[in-house]
């Protein structure tokens, strides 16, 4: 595991309200030819957050966000690129990242992040499980979550390994898995809600046949196993949050069926597609939990900055469909794009090239409610 700290930062004050903002001097360091379109796309990027993602308060809620960011630190980003991904994941108090394969990018963005924040990390799973040498992580705005000291990554037992044969004569395992990329579990509290999380990003493998099994095995499992301490972290006053990249199809496939029939439920306001082309609900946010936590989630709302839950649209303002010819030089430096022209060009940047440089999944969020402290009073004053 790994734990990272930052050094400075400058502070916003708004109202009662302290908030953290990026290290927008960095700006200085894009070429001066490109600042001000940068500068206007991060504009655009700030007011489209600032409309559809709730305020960060300080005391009565916890905003959790799940963000599948694609080969991070495995394919070069622009500058410009990290700037943007630093200033959505400051929109949130928790942040669970998946598909990060190398540190030095992830601590640029920390250093574009600031002081308030901080991060833990799995090791790799080793590259003969199929893991492609990633990492799952957490971060977290220090001044509202406080890691617990708890941490560690899931070992199935042999009685839960995943197996293409599940079992032969007298039930014996013909062969045995581990997970591709071990679920990595830790423990965090912010204000009075407690929460043991776990955040995956399990194998897809093939849409039919053993390898799809072999994944429905994976979500079956991570669920299984993890839920498994439900019990105890309910007599603990715990929550179970169960996140990430699951690869799960649609609401009515196999796929999602093994992450319910544990027990762990789905806030209604996140039954939607997560990927680019709204095709597929790979991302989720499951849990194990009280039902008023859910209930509250779920509360309707017309008014984007009231909702509980949400899907952010990570190319509305930055890397949009009309910008192929801006990044004309660098699509050209690529093999994907030095012969293309006209639309052949466009689909090669908006199905490839900008996937890699935020991602081709979008955040999807929850706010919680962490401030309890009038129900407990409540309860104590009925006894």
């Amino acid at each position: 595991m790994v734990r990272q700290k930052r050094i400075w930062s400058h502070v916003l004050v708004s109202g009662d309200r302290r908030s953290i903002v990026p290290q927008y001097y960095y700006l200085k360091y894009i070429p001066k030819a490109d600042r001000a379109r940068v500068v206007g796309n991060l504009e655009r990027l700030i007011g489209q957050l600032d409309r559809e993602v709730p305020d960060k308060d300080s005391e009565q809620t916890l905003l959790l966000a799940t963000w599948n960011i694609r080969n991070f630190g495995k394919v070069r980003r622009l500058p410009e690129s990290l700037m943007y991904i630093a200033e959505i994941l400051s929109r949130f108090d928790f942040v669970a990242v998946q598909e990060v394969v190398d540190l030095d990018d992830w601590r640029a963005v920390m250093d574009r992040l600031g002081p308030d924040y901080d991060f833990i990390a799995s090791d790799k799973t080793h590259h003969k499980l199929g893991s492609g040498g990633e990492r799952l992580l957490y971060l977290y705005d220090k001044r509202k979550v406080r890691f617990q000291n708890i941490a560690g990554e899931i070992v199935l037992p042999t009685d839960m390994l995943i197996t293409d044969d599940t079992a032969g004569e007298g039930g014996e395992l013909f062969q045995g898995k581990q997970f591709r990329r071990s679920p990595f579990i830790t423990a965090f509290q912010s204000g009075w809600f407690k929460f043991d999380i776990c955040t995956v990003h399990l194998f897809y493998g093939s849409s039919s046949g053993s390898k799809l099994q072999q994944r429905v095995q994976e979500i079956d499992r991570v669920a299984d196993y993890f839920g498994d301490r439900a019990e105890q972290a309910q007599k603990e006053g715990r929550s179970l949050i169960l996140l990430g990249d699951f690869n799960i199809v649609h609401p009515d496939h196999e796929t999602m069926t093994a992450l319910k029939r544990h027990g762990f439920r789905i806030p209604n306001a996140l039954n939607r597609p997560s990927n680019l082309d709204l095709s597929k609900y790979y991302d989720q946010i499951a849990f194990m939990t009280d039902d008023d936590t859910l209930s509250f989630i779920d509360r309707q709302t017309d008014d984007p900055k009231k909702a509980n839950a949400g899907i952010f649209e990570i190319f509305k303002s930055v890397f949009r469909d009309g910008d192929t010819l801006e990044y004309e030089g660098e699509l050209r430096k690529k093999a994907g794009g030095k012969d293309k022209q006209g639309a052949a060009l466009t689909k090669y940047y908006k199905g490839n090239w900008r996937t890699y440089q935020l991602s081709d999944h979008k955040p999807m969020w929850v706010r919680i409610k962490s401030n309890a402290a009038a129900s407990y009073l409540a309860g104590l004053k009925a006894d």
